[in-house]
This record gives C-alpha cells, sequence and structure tokens, in this order.
C-alpha cells in the first residue's frame, strides 16, 4: 500500500504481489467520500482491497472500471457488487459481452479464486468531459488502440495527477497481447507531453513519474522488434526477459503470448 498525501487529498494504491501481475488499485480519498478505481482480479486480493476500504469510514461514491480486461474488473463482482460503477460505455459493453467468456477461460487456472459470474457497470461517463466529486475535478478521457480496444483516462487536475492504469505499466513486464505496438507508444508520448503531471497511477505497479513512460516506450519498441523478427513464442520471451532483468512478473508473458501469437482468439 502506497499513500500520497495531497493535503488533504489522499491516494492510496493497493498492489497486488508480483505473482499475481502487481495488479494496481486506487482508492482517492476526499474530505466526505471515496472514489474506487479497478477491484483486482483474485477475490482474496479484491475482498481485502475491499478490507482497506471500509477501514477507512467513509461511504464510496462510486467504482470506476478502466478497461474491459478482467484483472481489472472480476473484483467487481467479488468485492464491489454494492457500489455504484461507471466506466465508459464501450467498455460496458465489452465487459457484458466477453466477461462471461472470460470466466470460463480463467476457471481451468484460478477456480474458485475468481467469481462464477460478471457484474457490469450500471453507468458511464463521456470522454471529453468532467464533473466535480466532493470538490475535486475529474477529467474523462479515453485512449483506443493501446493496451486494449479503449481505456478510461482519469485526470486529477487539481492534484496533477493523471490515473493512466494499463497504459503504463511501473516496474513489470508489459503484457502486448493486442500487438498494437506503434499506436501504443504513440499514445505514451502524447501522454509524456501532457504539461502539469507529474504523479502517475499505473495498472501493475507501483505509482510513478514520467521516467516511467519514457522506459516503457523503449520496451514496447524493442517488444515489437523482436515480434517483426519472427522469433518463435518462446525466444521472443526469453529475449524480452534477457533485455530487462530488473522487470517482475514474467508471468505476465503466460497471460499474453497465447493471444500476440494468435492461438487464442479472444482478450
Amino acid at each position: 500500500m502506497v499513500i500520497k498525501d495531497f493535503q488533504g487529498v489522499k491516494i492510496h494504491t493497493f498492489v497486488s504481489p508480483y505473482a499475481y501481475a502487481a495488479n494496481a488499485t486506487h482508492i482517492i480519498e476526499t474530505a466526505n467520500e471515496l472514489v474506487i478505481v479497478d477491484t483486482q482480479f483474485i477475490t482474496p486480493l479484491a475482498l481485502g482491497f475491499r478490507a482497506y476500504v471500509n477501514s477507512l469510514n467513509k461511504p464510496v461514491n462510486r467504482v470506476f472500471i478502466s478497461h474491459g480486461h478482467p484483472d481489472h474488473y472480476f473484483g467487481l463482482a467479488s468485492a464491489f457488487s454494492d457500489c455504484k460503477a461507471y466506466s465508459l460505455s464501450g467498455i460496458n459493453e465489452v465487459i457484458a459481452g466477453w466477461g462471461p467468456q472470460m470466466i470460463i477461460n480463467q476457471k481451468p487456472a484460478f477456480g474458485a479464486l475468481i467469481p462464477d459470474a460478471v457484474v457490469v457497470p450500471q453507468y458511464s461517463v463521456a470522454p471529453g468531459t468532467s464533473e466535480v466529486i466532493d470538490g475535486l475535478t475529474y477529467e474523462y478521457e479515453v485512449i483506443e488502440g493501446a493496451e486494449s480496444e479503449a481505456q478510461l483516462l482519469l485526470k486529477l487536475p487539481e492534484l496533477g495527477t493523471i490515473i493512466a492504469q494499463d497504459l503504463i505499466y511501473s516496474g513489470v513486464h508489459i503484457w502486448l497481447g493486442m500487438g498494437w505496438f506503434e499506436k501504443w507508444a504513440a499514445e505514451l508520448q502524447q501522454l509524456a507531453a501532457t504539461e502539469g503531471y507529474d504523479y502517475l497511477l499505473a495498472g501493475h505497479g507501483m505509482p510513478c513519474t514520467k521516467e516511467e513512460i519514457h522506459h516503457n516506450i523503449q520496451y514496447i519498441q524493442t517488444a515489437q522488434q523482436l515480434f517483426e523478427d519472427g522469433l518463435e513464442k518462446d525466444a521472443y520471451k526469453a529475449r524480452l526477459i534477457e533485455a530487462y532483468p530488473h522487470r517482475e512478473s514474467p508471468m505476465m508473458f503466460d497471460l499474453y503470448l497465447g493471444f500476440l501469437f494468435g492461438e487464442m482468439g479472444s482478450h
């Protein structure tokens, strides 16, 4: 758990063990309420995160789901189903359409550690809009064609903070299942050029600065070159681990190589 105090507003970041891909979920704590961003993957971690949320003794205004990958929304069913949940309308549709298949895909590996059903966010926010929640401004943007088809990007301008989630991987290997290398790198370049924001929340790993954006760009470009060189799956994995030995969670490769190399047909 990492807590950043902005003189009255606190951001709590709850990071799972590296063995579970260092999923990062967040709490924005204002004077009267809490806003949650993502909900963890496996049920014990989601319940642990909820217990921490409850310990703050403030009502949950809402839960934001950043994108349609199950390691970010499975915990909505197992620990936050009583809360109002929001995302972009397109992401809600992805979760409704693909969520049941994601449970079928993951049950053989995780069994009772993941929920038996999916909870779909009931509400949506529109990109290019903003609102004030308990005195704090939230700006909503959409990132398309990077790590996933669409992702909700949250900006907190008064705090100089961007909740980037899986647009950034902080200190861990990057999930590259969609293979959209160039578009992702371009979105990161644009993020790096955004002024006035110095505290970045990643979807995997610890909070970071813009320096990590440049590390991500380099990693993605290296991965693209290795993929375009035609390496087989095992050699591709070995070369990236060799190139980035300091990055944690090598199990990330086992989660995405089947998608990148065309062995699995859903995200």
